[in-house]
C-alpha cells in the first residue's frame, strides 16, 4: 500500500517537472534579458505555456539600451539582424504592425518569424493585453524590436509607457 502512494507521489512529481519544463521562459529570466535593453518598471501582464509567452512591462524610461541597435528604416533592421541578432526600428510614422509587413515582403523568413511570434503569443494574452498589444501595433509611435535568438518580438508604446514582449512557440 505504502509503494503505491509513493509511486503516484513520483508520477506526479514527473508530471509536474514535465509540464514546468514545456515553459519556454519565465518572467524572471524575461525580465532579465529584457533588462539588457529596456527600463523596465513593474510587471503589468505575464503569461507562459510551452507554445507562448507574453510580458506586458511599463516602462520606467524610454532609452533604448546601447546593445540593442536601433533602425531607421526596414532594410537597416534586416541589416542589424543577423550581425548582432537583436535590432529596433524607429522609423517617423510607421507603425510596428506596418513594418511587420515591410519585413515580412523584404525578408520572408525573418518578417514571417517576427509576425508569427506575435501572432502566436496572443493566445497567451488577456483581452486586456491583447488590445494594448493592438493598439501598440498600430501606433505610428510605437517601436519594433526582435530578438532573433530567442524569438521574441517586443514593441514599445511611448504614449503609454509599456513595453510587451512576445514569444510563440518557436
Amino acid at each position: 500500500m505504502g509503494t503505491g502512494l509513493a509511486s503516484n507521489a513520483m508520477l506526479a512529481a514527473v508530471a509536474l517537472a514535465a509540464l514546468t519544463a514545456c515553459v519556454r521562459e519565465d518572467e524572471a529570466e524575461m525580465r532579465a534579458r529584457l533588462e539588457q535593453w529596456f527600463a523596465l518598471g513593474e510587471t503589468a501582464y505575464f503569461q507562459a505555456r510551452g507554445d507562448c509567452v507574453a510580458g506586458v512591462f511599463r516602462l520606467a524610461g524610454t532609452d533604448v539600451g546601447a546593445a540593442m541597435p536601433v533602425t531607421g528604416s526596414v532594410p537597416e533592421m534586416l541589416w542589424a539582424l543577423p550581425r548582432q541578432g537583436r535590432a529596433a526600428l524607429r522609423a517617423e510614422g510607421m507603425a510596428p504592425d506596418a513594418a511587420l509587413v515591410e519585413l515580412a515582403n523584404e525578408a520572408r523568413p525573418t518578417g514571417m518569424a517576427m509576425r508569427r511570434a506575435g501572432l502566436e503569443a496572443r493566445s497567451c494574452m488577456d483581452d486586456g493585453a491583447e488590445g494594448a498589444f493592438r493598439r501598440a501595433l498600430l501606433s505610428p509611435d510605437a517601436l519594433l524590436a526582435y530578438d532573433s535568438e530567442s524569438g521574441t518580438v517586443m514593441v514599445m508604446d511611448t504614449r503609454r509607457d509599456l513595453l510587451f514582449a512576445a514569444m510563440g512557440e518557436g
